[in-house]
């Protein structure tokens, strides 16, 4: 069966963002685009500005492309106005047109067109959404069936030999603290995130990737576990780790994990919620209601939610009643108020600093910022932390 695709484009709205944001705008990337996710033909294509005749060079491309404009002349202000309603009025001409299209491509970040793309999902019409980044409303991103930005479409630079390598150091140090090992498709994925999608998903398959990192075993060592990849560091590297990654290490080895600090405040927070709403929820309970918020969130795993509970208990945000086993034991609220919250990361914080300074490695505020929240920055906080905790001890203690 056919996928017959009828493009409408905001063009003032893409082509002014991608001005603000000092990108190239290229329209064949919007076809090539769409036929590629679709696999469907573009049967129509129409484009909406204000002004034809600021960009000459700009309307020889769309027309080269297929495109039929629409303009309007501004009366009063309302140009802007008037070119959106005739973008909708042709748009809903189509459905009661003879010729009926699948798929419907929305170019705009516009939270006006809202009430059209809720018409076009009633008639049952799959509603493709794109626009920029930082022009794009929520609303309307989330109401599309699909939504692409059109910074993710622009081709990117190569990366060299050693921007790759640094990349990999980079996403090794980031998800392992010790001596344990994770699967190679994380350190993937993490790799193509933190180069904002320069390492691309389709330039290393999973046989290719294997070996890129077969030839970096200076860095990281490889076991294979039935059909899967573990990446592990080499041994150098986990006797050389900075003192902050030691201080995880050792705190892990105390079943006190440090929860990436991102995931370990939304957790948190979500933990508070919850237990405000239901009492005496079950710690297995728990467990599966925090992971139901995160489907197919692998930095959310049901081993990191376990360790975020661990944390909050010996913080004394929540407390367990007796149970058969933890599993079973129920869990309740341990604090109050408006600002549970708020005392809830401090009292995590205060746990993770308090065992950080009875290790006995060397202690350093800088190193604890890094080891806690991932970023140096924190070390004035961590100061008022250490002056918190030194002001609770006894007269006298170390």
């Amino acid at each position: 069966m056919g996928n017959d695709i009828a493009i409408f484009l905001d063009l003032d709205n893409l082509v002014i963002g991608a001005r603000d944001a000092n990108l190239n705008f290229d329209i064949n990337l919007i076809i090539n685009e769409i036929k590629q996710r679709t696999g469907g033909r573009v049967v129509l294509r129409r484009a909406y500005s204000g002004n034809l005749r600021q960009d000459q060079k700009l309307m020889k491309e769309m027309a080269a492309a297929g495109f039929t404009m629409q303009s309007a002349v501004s009366l009063n202000n309302f140009g802007k106005n008037l070119i959106d309603m005739y973008l909708v009025v042709d748009t809903m001409d189509t459905l009661i047109d003879s010729q009926g299209y699948d798929t419907y491509v929305i170019v705009t970040g516009d939270r006006d067109f809202l009430p059209l793309i809720h018409t076009l999902r009633k008639r049952g019409k799959y509603v493709i959404g794109m626009g920029l980044k930082h022009t794009t409303s929520e609303s309307l991103m989330g109401l599309c069936d699909e939504y692409i930005y059109y910074e993710d479409m622009l081709p990117v630079p190569p990366l060299t030999e050693n921007e790759v390598e640094s990349l990999l150091v980079k996403a090794v140090n980031g998800l392992l603290t010790g001596d344990e090992r994770v699967r190679a498709s994380v350190v993937k994925e993490r790799m193509i995130e933190l180069s904002g999608g320069q390492f691309g998903r389709l330039q290393y398959s999973d046989t290719s990737f294997s070996k890129f990192l077969g030839r970096h075993a200076d860095i990281i060592a490889l076991e294979k576990d039935g059909t899967t990849t573990y990446v592990r560091r080499t041994a150098d590297n986990t006797t050389q780790l900075e003192l902050y990654r030691r201080y995880r290490s050792a705190l892990k080895k105390q079943k006190l994990r440090v929860v990436p600090p991102r995931t370990r405040l939304v957790l948190l927070k979500e933990t508070i919620e919850i237990l405000q709403q239901e009492a005496d929820l079950e710690w297995h309970e728990l467990v599966e209601r925090l992971a139901a918020r995160h489907p197919n969130d692998e930095q959310t795993s049901r081993n990191i939610i376990n360790a975020m509970i661990v944390l909050a208990r010996r913080a004394g945000v929540v407390r367990t009643l007796k149970g058969k086993t933890l599993s079973t034991a129920p869990v309740l609220l341990a604090l109050e108020g408006p600002k549970a919250y708020q005392e809830g990361v401090i009292r995590c914080d205060m746990t993770y600093l308090e065992a950080i300074r009875d290790l006995p490695e060397p202690f350093d505020t800088t190193e604890v910022a890094l080891a806690i929240y991932d970023q140096p920055g924190y070390a004035p906080y961590i100061n008022q932390l250490v002056a918190r905790l030194d002001a609770a001890r006894p007269n006298g203690a170390a």
